[in-house]
């Protein structure tokens, strides 16, 4: 029996009966139907020669819009880099209010900024000086010009005059010296520039501004920067807390010209429009007949791009007019040929087996991938169950399905997921022997099916290499960046009695292997029929674990590096569950996750650890807890309202209150996520970043975030004593929390090893299993707090005493 026996005898067609049947008698209906094949072939030349000039029109278009995108993204990417600088400054500026410029052009040469921004030209720190002050300013400026004094080596204001105020450069790091400006250069005497740095002061908001200097022309941009590093929400903070603004200075030009590496005969404009900044730049010459597209880059900027875009016309496309004469050449060939043999039964008989393959291919394949459905998936399982029990041969079946393949059609459209499953199946299918069978059975879900007759590696080894080849990017036409698409397996092996069980039975391993994390493969064994109806049982017995206070907190201790004092703790919850005893946060937290409750219990948690804490508190122990919020969570704006709930109810200090955050939850939905966290921030709670290092954040998107620590995730800080990159890594972040203003916790540190590094690296705070495991309040009592007051009491005495 072939593959398609099964399900193809519902397609059967019935046969011709013998003999010859005359269509049409005499020599001239047979001419009246070449003429009409003639007419009809020359049609569908047209139309051809027609869509071969239109595709080669959209495949330019498509050309046109991939060089687009790419020229955006590389603009898009020089605006955030330099946005990096400016919170790199800015974090300067906030530690250092005081620098002098020598010390200015030190932390710049010691971040290479010259170097990695090779169309910066100069940057520094602009500032207010009211008339009253300036005589002091003169005097540090003389001491330390930011730029050119005058001939007698004094500070002149330029131009001169007596202002209310002063906007001078207090440091600034200059590529070219020459282009140095006097150091009193006043940059308000205009009522233009007054009007443009004080509303960037009074807004928050970058200004862009064009000029030119000689030959060149450059781009001005003034950042404002506040002390704290948090831009405040009203006119009155921001003018409050006002330190200065970042001023840049940059070459457009160099910029746009390497966005045009690689695209010839195109050219740019780049353009920022908001209120009053307004600043277009160009590079490349614009071609005779150029079309153009513009983006917009969200932020006030935009990209046209101009460049010669194909017609769709068949007469300007040597491809499409080869097509029309040959098509009409074949058609005329085609008429004769069927003059000739319009009475033959042979060429009815193929015409009508070519369109009965066609059917039985539609009926049993899917029109997406072209891969055998599930009608012919089912069909080829029983096949195969056949002939392993005529063989005595034992085959497999794997269910495949994507990871989290909702988000790719939430966030890139359904388009882009078709064209992933696309290059899915291709992937799955370019792996597998001739002899191995793949489905797909609907959605993200494919079946794959091994043969036991030439089994030449166990099932779990080909789920590897799947698994293995799935791992690689996609690159996918419309996509920003290559795509990372995980899966995840189930395995039935064996003979089963019909082709649903075997089905059934990989797709309970497949359940398994996604609860048990993702992206891996499970064998199925009967106990996992047990698993799952473990979890419904969880599932049912959580619904009342709350309201039967079967919920526990347990703390894990935090410590200062330097010293090693304690300094706040962990919440961290646990389930005493009421027959199986005390369970685990990943026993229980993802169907709380699932199912919703995680915002009830999660409440509770707040409102029991701020209670714990206050009375901590009240004996004395002045430490802070930390409490972790997940993402369905933060997807609901009740999350502000139970914070404030918590301190209310415990009369906790909001200082002491950690929200922890993981960072990959942060990305999830940048803006909502933001606003929340302004929010909860605003009631005087600290956010802090849990996992930090693990996701996909960069300095623009979590200055976006009023952030106070950034905690290393432990796999991070297990590997800082045996990989170098682990080591460089946490030092960066480091650096990155101390350029932010931020404080750094290591998590999970287990050994005396990883204690020493961590502080060669200056990381603020620790925890883990080197000191203590999480400990209930009354053992954390007993064994820490209490000793720790006697030793504050006894060293108050001598203290006394002495």
């Amino acid at each position: 029996m072939s593959d398609d026996a099964g399900v193809s005898k519902y397609l059967d067609v019935p046969g011709l009966s013998g003999g010859t049947h005359q269509v049409f008698k005499g020599r001239r209906a047979w001419i009246a139907v070449a003429v009409l094949i003639f007419a009809v072939g020359t049609a569908g030349s047209i139309f051809a020669g027609l869509g071969v000039a239109h595709n080669a029109s959209e495949k330019s278009h498509k050309s046109f819009d991939a060089t687009t995108n790419d020229i955006a993204s590389t603009l898009q990417l020089a605006i955030q880099h330099e946005q990096d600088l400016s919170v790199s400054a800015s974090g300067f500026i906030i530690g250092n209010p005081d620098a002098s410029n020598t010390q200015f052009i030190q932390w710049s040469n010691s971040v290479h900024a010259l170097q990695r921004y090779p169309e910066l030209q100069s940057f520094g720190e602009e500032v207010i000086v009211p008339a009253a002050e300036l005589p002091a300013y003169a005097a540090r400026q003389v001491a330390d010009p930011a730029g050119l004094l005058a001939a007698n080596g004094t500070f002149q204001v330029v131009p001169p005059g007596n202002r209310p105020f002063y906007c001078f450069t207090t440091v600034t790091e200059v590529r070219n010296p020459q282009a140095r400006v006097p150091a009193g250069t006043d940059y308000c005497a205009s009522s233009v520039e007054t009007a443009s740095f004080l509303k960037a002061r009074d807004t928050g908001q970058a200004a862009y501004e064009p000029f030119t200097e000689g030959s060149v022309t450059l781009l001005a941009v003034q950042i404002p920067v506040y002390r704290g590093g948090v831009t405040p929400t009203t006119v009155e903070a921001r003018r409050a807390t006002f330190l200065g603004a970042t001023g840049l200075a940059l070459t457009p030009q160099t910029v746009l010209d390497r966005a045009l590496e690689g695209h010839p005969g195109t050219a740019v404009t780049f353009g920022y429009h908001a209120d009053s900044s307004n600043a277009v730049f160009s590079s490349g010459k614009v071609p005779r007949g150029a079309q153009s597209t513009t983006i917009s880059l969200h932020n006030g900027w935009t990209v046209t791009t101009f460049a010669v875009v194909a017609s769709g016309g068949v007469l300007g496309n040597a491809s499409a007019l080869a097509l029309l004469l040959g098509g009409i050449i074949l058609s005329l060939l085609l008429a004769a040929l069927v003059f000739v043999l319009g009475t033959s039964r042979a060429r009815a008989m193929l015409l009508v087996g070519e369109r009965t393959g066609e059917l039985r291919h539609q009926a049993l394949h899917d029109p997406l991938t072209g891969l055998p459905n599930r009608a012919l998936i089912m069909d080829r399982i029983e096949q195969l169950l056949a002939r392993n029990r005529r063989q005595g041969t034992i085959g497999a079946a794997l269910y495949v399905d994507l990871d989290d393949f909702k988000d790719v059609n939430d966030t890139l459209g359904h388009a882009a997921g078709d064209r992933l499953l696309v290059s899915v199946a291709a992937r799955l299918e370019s792996t597998l022997r001739g002899a191995d069978t793949i489905g797909r059975m609907g959605g993200d879900e494919f079946v794959v099916l091994i043969d036991g007759a030439s089994l030449d590696a166990a099932p779990e080894l080909v789920a590897e290499r799947l698994l293995d080849v799935m791992r690689q990017p996609f690159d996918l036409d419309g996509a920003s960046m290559p795509l990372i698409v995980n899966a995840s397996v189930g395995i039935a092996m064996g003979d089963r009695s019909n082709p649903g069980d075997l089905l059934r039975d990989a797709d309970v391993a497949l359940y398994q292997a996604k609860a048990a994390g993702k992206n891996r493969s499970e064998v199925f064994h009967p106990e996992m029929q047990t698993e799952i109806a473990r979890r419904t049982e969880l599932e049912f017995a959580l619904r009342s674990a709350l309201e039967d206070d079967q919920f526990r907190l347990v703390y894990q201790p935090i410590y200062n590096l330097d010293d090693l004092t304690l300094v706040g703790v962990e919440a961290l919850l646990r389930w005493q569950h009421p027959t199986k005893g005390l369970m685990q946060p990943d026993d229980f937290i993802p169907i709380l996750e699932q199912t919703g409750q995680i915002r009830e219990v999660g409440h509770w948690v707040l409102v029991q650890a701020c209670t714990q804490m206050a009375a901590w508190h009240a004996r004395g122990d002045i430490l802070d807890v930390s409490v972790n919020v997940s993402g369905r969570q933060l997807d609901d704006d009740a999350i502000v309202d139970h914070v404030r709930d918590a301190l209310e109810v415990s009369r906790l200090d909001a200082t002491s209150l950690i929200i922890e955050v993981t960072e990959t939850t942060l990305m999830r939905n940048v803006k909502a996520t933001a606003a929340r966290l302004q929010d909860i921030k605003e009631l005087g709670v600290k956010i802090a970043v849990d996992d930090f290092g693990t996701g996909y954040s960069s300095l623009a998107y979590l200055r976006q975030f009023p952030v106070d620590c950034l905690k290393i995730d432990r796999m991070f800080t297990n590997a800082i004593t045996t990989s170098p990159e682990s080591k460089a890594l946490i030092g960066t972040l480091v650096q990155l929390g101390r350029d932010l203003g931020l404080r750094t916790l290591a998590e999970g540190v287990e050994t005396t090893g990883e204690m020493d590094r961590l502080r060669e690296e200056h990381v603020d705070e620790a925890q883990g299993f080197l000191w203590a495991r999480p400990l209930d309040a009354e053992t954390l009592e007993a064994q820490l707090l209490k000793p720790m007051r006697g030793a504050d009491h006894t060293a108050s005495g001598r203290r006394d005493t002495g």
